[in-house]
């Protein structure tokens, strides 16, 4: 029966990682679909969202002061590195500093559930906005920062003054011991060096965020 336990709790785990990225397939959407209006940013013209995923999501917002609001439309501007409340479809900041959130990702976006901290929370790191903590322990955590840039459009490539926003996500490794916060790219070198131990060999598929994940809380055991 243990066994059965451990190998349904795995096969869950490969879904999970094994589904569509929802980062990629919303690109694609403003690419191919988008029929929105465009954003002013400087002197362009910008299409899609600053808004992880182009929407709102339900979740919990915690402040610094320990105050939750518990269940409510989250907005998560990942441009700005800044969260906040949907209200009537605008986004309104909350009062005071933020010091984590998590939102619901909607079941087309994969239905995955996702932990933010204030990368400020973190002893001696400097980054601005959220992290999203994919696992976390006593030795390291293993986060992604979602973040935006600006790219030509390639339905308007003669278009100077047009341009689409592009989500993305950068990965970390945070050392506990250390304080360090290190950007790494899903590859053995980056990982390892990251955990220490950068002439290791593993079993694990690390140019994957499942491989990195087991990986890590292996280290963490």
């Amino acid at each position: 029966m243990k066994q059965v336990l451990i190998l349904l709790a795995v096969f869950s785990s490969l879904i999970s990682f094994s589904q569509p990225d929802p980062v990629g397939n919303f690109n694609k959407h403003v690419i191919e679909k988008w029929t929105h209006d465009y954003i002013r940013v400087s002197q362009y013209r910008v299409k899609g969202s600053p808004f992880l995923l182009g929407e709102s999501f339900s979740g919990d917002i915690t402040m610094k002061n320990g105050v939750v609001t518990v269940d409510k439309k989250i907005l998560y501007d990942i441009y700005d590195q800044k969260v906040g409340l949907d209200l009537d479809k605008k986004f309104v900041a909350p009062d005071g500093e933020v010091s984590g959130f998590f939102i619901q990702l909607s079941e087309n976006f994969g239905g995955e559930k996702l932990n933010f901290i204030n990368a400020a929370n973190l002893s001696k790191v400097n980054l601005k906005g959220y992290l999203n903590v994919i696992t976390d322990g006593s030795k390291f955590a293993f986060m992604r920062q979602y973040r935006i840039r600006l790219v030509a459009d390639p339905a308007e490539m003669y278009s100077k003054d047009i341009k689409l926003f592009e989500q993305y996500y950068d990965y970390y490794i945070y050392n506990r011991a250390t304080a360090e916060l290190n950007k790494i790219k899903l590859k053995d070198k980056d990982v390892l060096e990251a955990l220490g131990n950068p002439n290791a060999s593993t079993k694990y598929d690390l140019h994957t965020a499942l491989g990195v994940r087991q990986l890590v809380e292996i280290m963490n055991k």
